[in-house]
């Protein structure tokens, strides 16, 4: 199954205004032109989008900007040494706990049915499943 999430897009837009607002008061040309790489930046971050497919034995775990990917990265199932579920209201945030003491978090994917899907995920490859609530 293929789920998909935008970045909330409220502080970039809010940090791209204030940016160009500053590319036009500042006199000096070095930081007018830093304002303006700043603001490019902040522009591309209102388009990163995050694509998760759940395999059999494995996730991919793909970062897209302008629609090409940034960062495509797999996961196996033997990669992981936990999974932590938390429901904040309507929310799921889901924490994939690596061997490699990294920890991957996911949220705001859809469609709704991930938690239930890394459910069944972690044990059909003995995962430890952690949920607080």
């Amino acid at each position: 199954m293929t789920y998909k999430a935008d970045e909330p897009k409220f502080l970039w837009i809010l940090l791209f205004v204030l940016t160009i607002t500053y590319a036009y008061a500042l006199e000096s040309v070095v930081w007018t032109y830093i304002a303006y790489g700043l603001s490019f930046i902040f522009f591309a971050a209102l388009t990163l989008r995050y694509r998760l497919e759940v395999k059999e034995e494995q996730f991919i775990h793909t970062i897209q900007v302008f629609g090409f990917s940034l960062l495509k990265r797999t996961i196996h199932a033997n990669d992981i040494e936990k999974i932590t579920i938390i429901y904040l209201g309507k929310k799921t945030i889901i924490l994939l706990h690596l061997k490699k003491k990294l920890r991957i978090k996911l949220q705001r994917f859809s469609p709704e049915g991930i938690d239930q899907q890394m459910i069944q995920f972690a044990e059909a490859n003995n995962i430890e499943v952690e949920n607080p609530n």
